[in-house]
């Protein structure tokens, strides 16, 4: 399980799933959890520049990271 969470909001979302997709024509990418988009961003070309992107917004940790944090 991954917590995905907005770093200007303070929304958090879990997933078991992070999808990046990128539409090769009009270069715009997109980022799914679970199969809902939450993220859109604009000439983006590959995968790794959109999750930079994202990562810029978002924060994505695994649960068991979490648990560590709490158990220590």
């Amino acid at each position: 399980m991954k917590v995905i969470e907005n770093i200007e909001l303070g929304t958090i979302h879990q997933a078991d799933e992070i999808e990046y997709f990128i539409d090769d024509d009009t270069m715009i990418g997109e980022v799914y959890i679970d199969g809902n988009l939450i993220y859109q961003s604009m000439d983006v070309m590959t995968e790794s520049q959109l999750e930079l992107e994202f990562k810029k917004e978002y924060t994505v940790t695994e649960s068991a990271e979490i648990m560590e944090d709490f158990l220590d």
